[in-house]
This record gives structure tokens, sequence and C-alpha cells, in this order.
């Protein structure tokens, strides 16, 4: 049985590391805002300047695509950054800090431990990941509510991508990220290194592209979670005190 207290306590320290660290911060915030705002503006604009000569069956062909094909692989880069830049901060922060020991003597199991250090990425990475999906749908809906006579979004697919894929692929990046910033040195060196997780936007992106992104969203959120189940069994080897204090 968890001891939720004592692990959102070190969460809680976490996450006043990162609103202290500008570095952190910045990037953590900025992205989203660019992921959620800039590109749909970008994308909704393109189909509104054009809707005066398009059939509305075309603009709504023309919104399904970007929004649907080119904006929903972007948007994955939402939970892959946000997460990704805590959890790099997890061990190989505490390292450049000098603060690790503190954390190790924390009357904590191992499982506790790594628990802890997962909510501190999780948590915030997924409040953004879905602050950011309801400050693009509003955007999408008042820009072309008027053209379609409809709220388009969020669709079944976007809800699917949000409340689904989004949770899946936040752990299996949380837990890579946090297993390199153990071994890295720094935190620039974990993120270096753990952002190889982006590999998988760039294989969604092309699915974008085509057209076949609904199947590989599924196919991915299955193995991901595959991956996850598989990822939680080991932790206890994996995240164990005596595995850490080596790397020191």
């Amino acid at each position: 049985m968890f001891r939720l207290g004592l692990l959102l306590k070190v969460s809680n320290k976490d996450w006043r590391e990162i609103r202290s660290n500008k570095q952190i911060l910045v990037p953590m915030l900025i992205l989203p805002a660019a992921f959620s705002i800039v590109y749909p503006l970008i994308f909704v604009s393109l189909v509104v300047s054009n809707s005066s000569t398009s059939q509305p069956g075309s603009v709504l062909a023309i919104l399904d695509y970007l929004i649907g094909d080119i904006l929903k692989p972007v948007f994955m880069l939402v939970p892959l950054l946000s997460t990704l830049t805590i959890a790099a901060d997890s061990w190989a922060g505490e390292k450049e800090r000098k603060t690790a020991e503190s954390i190790l003597l924390l009357p904590l199991t191992d499982t506790e431990l790594f628990v802890a250090k997962l909510l501190a990425s999780f948590i915030p990475g997924l409040i953004i990941t879905w602050v950011s999906g309801a400050i693009m749908s509003t955007i999408v809906d008042s820009l072309t509510y008027s053209l379609l006579g409809f709220l388009y979004m969020p669709n079944a697919s976007w809800l699917f991508l949000l409340f689904v894929l989004s949770p899946i692929l936040s752990f299996f990046t949380i837990y890579i990220t946090v297993w390199v910033s153990y071994k890295a040195k720094d935190t620039k060196s974990a993120q270096q290194i753990g952002s190889s997780v982006m590999l998988i936007f760039i294989g969604v992106l092309a699915s974008g592209f085509l057209g076949v992104i609904e199947l590989v969203l599924i196919i991915l959120t299955i193995v991901l979670a595959a991956i996850d189940v598989i990822m939680i069994y080991f932790s206890p080897k994996v995240f164990s005190r005596e595995s850490i204090i080596a790397k020191f």
C-alpha cells in the first residue's frame, strides 16, 4: 500500500524546484503553447481564408486533414516534451544540486521512491496536455463553428489521444527518461539521450501524411501499453536504491 502523503511530499519538492528553474519551466510552457495556439491558428486560418471558394464538404475534408492528420501528431509533442523536461531533471538534477543522498534516505520503499519521481513528471505533464487540448479545441471551434454549424472539437479521435494515448505515452516517456536520468551525469545529457523517444513522433507524423494516422495511433497505444506493463513489472529491479547509489 503506497503512502500517498509521503509520495506527494517528494513530488511537491520536485515541483518547487521546477517552478524556480527557468531552463525547465520556460520550454515546458512555451512549446505546448505553440502547438496548442500558434499551429491551430495557422491551420484553421488557412481553412477559413479559402472557405468562400470551397464547398462545405471540401472545407470539412481540408479541416480533417490539417487538424486530424497533420496537427494531431504535432500535438503529441506536448505530452512528450512536457514530461521529458521534468523527468530528465529527476535524478540528474538531484546529482547537480547534491541532494540525491537526502532523497535516498527518506523512509520510502524503492517502489514508492520510483512512483514519487514518476508522479512529479506525470501529473504536471498530463495537466499541461489536457489544458493545451482544451485551449486548442476552443480556438478551432470558435473559428470554424460559423462555417460548419457544429463544434468540430473535441471529436472521438482527439478524446482518445488526450485521455488514452497521452497518459500511456507520458508514462513510457517518463520511465525511459528517469532511467536515463539516474545514469546521466547532468540534466542536459539526460535530456539529449531521453529525447530519442522523439522518434515516435517522426513515425506518427509520417503516418499523418500517408493518411493512416488513426490506425497507427491505435497500434501505438496497444504497443506502448504493453511495454508500460512490462516496465512496471521490472521497475523494482531497475529502480533499486543499490543500483541508484552505484551510479553516484
